[in-house]
């Protein structure tokens, strides 16, 4: 008994390390960005592909990655995504063009996304009953600390590499992580995990859903600080049609018995599509934060990515004290705690709004410690519960579907956030008529700031959708 959890214990560390490098990755690149901007001399175009591109296959080949984990056994996978995860952090440390890193970062993302269904399913495996709760509680927990450190372990690589190698080190760091989870994964990752029930594949499905997004992304993120063009907007417009054919599609497949991309059954669960769309807004919300303080610290006030990742860090701190704690508050509470969660990240960011409004340069970063200190403690109030409120929505039968839907909202809104967020502050940074590059970047951060809790107010509306307790 005592070897089987030991067992059980190195394989939950090898794919929490998992969780946590492919979450890490989403935000880790952002303090990067002015050095990557200056040494392949990219544009603006091209710091919203390294971020966005990642988050958007990240998120495309999740529930495909799912049912590979079904038919080929989830060891076998999670190990494949993770080696091309490695070679994919390698190649884009080694980057000498936009082309490169850009390649790179689409190809990592797929990787995580490879490996990241098989946490969740490796996880059910192994546990059940209240450990089971509990252990997902830990994955909340690692996911949000994950996403929520990456800009201060980018700035301490950079302050410790130097500006001209520290962007490199921001993709390097994920070797020694991965090399672990190798180890750990081969050795003690569960190998009896082959389904025996018929797995299809649904590839119209996936071309469909690819198609779709990168018809309502690409023109967002391609035109960069440029105003859009008549083909932009047309791009965009045809996404509506695809998304449609995609849906008409699933129902067909559905009814003749396969298992199409998108099930139409979890599509009538109002409860579990609220939730799913809330995870969406908030991510699209919530990714793009670190994307745009970032920007406006390092090159609009000429600070140092390390001070860039300090003067985030509040929002770190916030998230891993709540998130840590979360499950303590969620029997109490219900559905009041992501109420609260949510009240608390715009009351943040809202006051964050104001200290770049009354100080047209730069300013101490101890006046954002309070105000990100508090968004961070809703953000980590949301991130965990979250999961268990929507799935709670869904039969077992369902369950594993609905989570890999869910988990492609998150990525998927992170991917959106970036589009439209990043598309306001460039655009918005294009067009001020501040007299300094420093006022210029405010204007824009506070730009972006209003989508943020505009964004937000949605994600508010969405959770009176959900039950109110799990």
């Amino acid at each position: 008994m005592e070897k089987t959890n030991r067992r059980n214990t190195l394989a939950l560390i090898s794919i929490m390390l998992g969780a946590f490098i492919s979450l890490l990755d989403t935000t880790i690149v952002n303090v990067a960005l002015p050095d990557i901007t200056t040494a392949l001399h990219a544009t603006s175009e091209t710091i919203e592909w390294v971020i966005s591109g990642y988050a958007l296959a990240f998120g495309l080949v999740l529930i495909l990655a799912g049912r590979l984990g079904d038919k080929f056994g989830r060891k076998n996978i999670y190990i494949i995504g993770i080696t091309l995860f490695l070679i994919m952090s390698i190649t884009a440390g080694f980057a000498t063009s936009e082309s490169s890193l850009i390649v790179s970062r689409v190809i990592q993302g797929l990787a995580a996304g490879l490996f990241f269904p098989q946490i969740n399913a490796t996880i059910m495996d192994i546990y059940s009953g209240k450990k089971l709760g509990k252990i997902f509680g830990i994955l909340g927990s690692v996911i949000g600390v994950g996403t929520a450190i990456g800009p201060l372990t980018g700035g301490l690589l950079i302050e410790l590499f130097g500006v001209t190698n520290g962007w490199r080190a921001v993709f390097f760091v994920n070797v020694p992580f991965v090399l672990v989870t190798l180890v750990l994964a081969t050795l003690y990752m569960p190998k009896r995990t082959i389904s025996k029930n018929k797995i299809s594949f649904d590839f119209p499905g996936i071309l469909l859903l690819t198609t779709a997004l990168l018809l309502l992304l690409f023109p967002l993120i391609s035109s960069g600080a440029n105003d859009f063009k008549p083909l932009d907007y047309l791009l965009m417009a045809l996404s509506i049609p695809v998304f449609i054919v995609l849906y008409k599609w699933s129902v067909i497949q559905d009814k003749k018995g396969n298992q199409p991309l998108i099930s139409p059954n979890l599509l009538k669960n109002n409860q579990f599509v609220s939730g799913m769309l809330l995870s969406l807004v908030y991510f699209a919300a919530f990714t793009s934060i670190f994307f745009v303080l970032s920007l406006t610290w390092q090159t609009g006030f000429d600070r140092s990515a390390i001070l860039s990742g300090l003067a985030i860090s509040p929002f770190a701190l916030g998230s891993v004290l709540a998130a840590s704690n979360s499950h303590r508050f969620i029997a109490i509470l219900g559905r009041k705690l992501l109420m609260l969660g949510v009240i608390l990240v715009i009351v943040g960011l809202s006051t964050v709004s104001i200290v770049f409004h009354l100080n047209e340069g730069p300013f101490s970063a101890w006046l954002l410690f309070l105000p990100l200190f508090i968004a961070g403690i809703g953000s980590g109030l949301i991130i965990a519960p979250l999961n268990s409120f929507t799935l709670s929505t869904v039969e077992g039968i369902e369950r594993g579907g609905a989570s890999g839907m869910f988990n492609t909202a998150q990525r998927i809104g992170s991917s959106f956030g970036i589009a439209v967020v990043g598309s306001v502050f460039f655009r918005t940074l294009g067009n001020t008529a501040a007299t300094s590059k420093a006022s210029a970047f405010s204007d824009s951060l506070q730009m972006s700031m209003y989508i943020n809790i505009a964004l937000l107010i949605v994600c508010f509306l969405l959770i009176f959708r959900l039950p109110k307790n799990i």
